[in-house]
């Protein structure tokens, strides 16, 4: 059978952004495919409000260029873009009801009445609002308010749905939900959609691929499966992931024909799949490292390999959260419920070589295993 590839809807090709010298966005490299959902993440100040912008036309590009439909639009307005936009701070019309917000776009492009009144509700029963398009804004919740804003984007047919973190003033609960809602919505009518966030959970939940930046520069492009297992670097790592990945001091010694990583005074024999990298690492003259290891990849067991001293236990509910200091490190496990440790406690614990990774401790970047692409 022919299998179908999507087309790119979005592309961005080398593009920057400059705030007199601050570089914003630094030669970013990207595509969005059609249908899919594309989150960008990264810490307040990395850029990804920027680059939104500059795709919707509200900053200007200060180079590069950004393909919509496989056409350039640096130099097209932003009400020419075909371009819809839901923003942080809902941005409603505090003088217009519910219905007459989500109703606006399409008045200002001279819809027919009847077919304003059928969009409108069609998107405000798929966003659970139609029982409050009567009243404004001032007279409903901020969880209402983001739906409001959320349907006034999505009412009407662009070639792009852009949404900038629009969830960040909701409470858990009401994120949690409309986080489902957004995705179904998305998924059912096929929404090329760009989510920005700076929460790691929303991204990884919600999209297809995840663009993960900091300090203006993409750290790297994957499914959200490909940054939590197989992060680039140490800040995709430390950044993905709740409770966040152990990093840990690694050095390398070669003795008896073989490597072997040693942990505080505790020495492995490195996976194999490791091998052909680290003998040209140390033939470099490279023998410091970091270890990356998630919580839920180490146990603790009686003829564990590593011992240390328990800093601290948190009891999370669905499981334990248990802290252990060996040397200078603190290294986290997590447990399954019914365990309990107090501090002070000595403990043994293993993890799964498997899922070790290793990080050059100068650049920071992953050792690739072998066979993987860059090795």
């Amino acid at each position: 059978m022919w299998k179908v590839i999507a087309m790119d809807k979005l592309e961005l090709r080398h593009v920057w952004k400059f705030y007199g010298d601050v570089e914003a966005v630094k030669d970013l490299n990207f595509s969005c495919k059609e249908g899919e959902f594309l989150a960008i993440l990264g810490p307040s100040g990395c850029g990804k409000s920027s680059t939104l912008r500059m795709i919707a036309g509200i900053e200007e590009i200060s180079r590069g260029e950004i393909l919509l439909d496989g056409k350039v639009i640096n130099d097209i307005e932003a009400r020419n873009r075909n371009i819809a936009m839901a923003f942080e701070t809902y941005a409603l019309y505090p003088h217009l009801t519910l219905y007459e917000n989500i109703a606006f776009p399409l008045r200002i492009r001279k819809f027919p009445r009847n077919k304003i009144n059928e969009k409108v509700l069609e998107v405000a029963q798929m966003l659970n609002i139609d029982d409050v398009l009567d009243k404004r804004p001032s007279q409903v919740s901020g969880g209402h308010q983001q739906r409001t804003s959320l349907a006034r984007a999505l009412v009407r047919e662009a070639s792009i749905y852009l949404m900038d973190e629009p969830l960040s003033h909701l409470d858990t609960e009401q994120r949690t939900q409309l986080r489902a809602e957004i995705k179904r919505i998305q998924k059912l009518n096929n929404l090329t959609v760009i989510f920005v966030t700076h929460d790691q959970l929303e991204a990884l939940a919600m999209a297809d691929r995840v663009v993960i930046m900091n300090f203006g520069v993409l750290q790297q492009i994957g499914t959200p499966e490909e940054v939590y297992d197989y992060p680039e670097n140490l800040f995709v790592a430390d950044f993905v992931g709740e409770p966040a990945i152990n990093l840990v001091p690694y050095n390398i010694v070669y003795r008896d024909g073989r490597f072997y990583g040693a942990i505080h005074d505790r020495s492995f024999p490195i996976p194999d799949r490791y091998t052909s990298a680290m003998k040209e690492k140390v033939s470099a003259g490279k023998k410091e490292f970091i270890l990356g290891i998630r919580p839920m990849y180490l146990t603790v067991a009686e003829d564990g390999d590593l011992a240390g001293e328990v800093y601290v236990f948190e009891n999370l509910g669905d499981i334990g959260s248990l802290t252990v200091k060996i040397g200078e490190s603190l290294i986290r496990i997590e447990l399954p419920p019914g365990i309990r440790f107090e501090i002070g406690e000595n403990v043994r614990f293993k993890f799964d070589p498997d899922k070790m990774l290793i990080f050059d401790k100068e650049t920071g970047l992953r050792i690739k295993n072998q066979g993987e692409r860059g090795d």
